[in-house]
């Protein structure tokens, strides 16, 4: 039997994913050069979406992404890789006040950064 936990287990589950989730987009919203990325968004739909998606990503077998397809999302924003490094920087800041290990920080943002070809879509800036 292995007795490993996932990281959304080591994280402490669900509520603490999502006041990661919730940090971040207040910190987000909040940041010049990520803001204007959400301006148009229902945020409350962004957030939703988002803790799903982490929920899964961390290893949660109980949640399920059900948005839609991240590039179809971020096409459109012409997200470059200086705008998706601050959003890791923003995640890395919150996990870190969250006292989450430094292992889990990093596991976490070796997470994240599996998608960065799927988001930034600006290679040039």
């Amino acid at each position: 039997m292995d007795n490993k936990k996932c990281l959304f287990e080591k994280f402490g589950g669900d509520q603490q994913v999502s006041e990661l989730i919730d940090q971040f987009y207040y910190k987000v919203l909040f940041d010049k050069l990520l803001r204007d990325k959400f301006l148009k968004a229902d945020m409350s739909r962004v957030r939703y979406q988002q803790k799903r998606f982490f929920s899964q990503m961390m290893g949660d077998k109980n949640t399920q992404y059900t948005g839609r397809d991240l590039v179809e999302v971020h096409k459109g924003l012409n997200i470059t890789n200086q705008q998706f490094d601050k959003f890791k920087a923003h995640l890395k800041n919150i996990a870190k006040d969250m006292e989450v290990s430094v292992a889990d920080q990093e596991e976490l943002l070796d997470h994240v950064e599996k998608y960065r070809e799927t988001i930034v879509f600006n290679k040039a800036a």
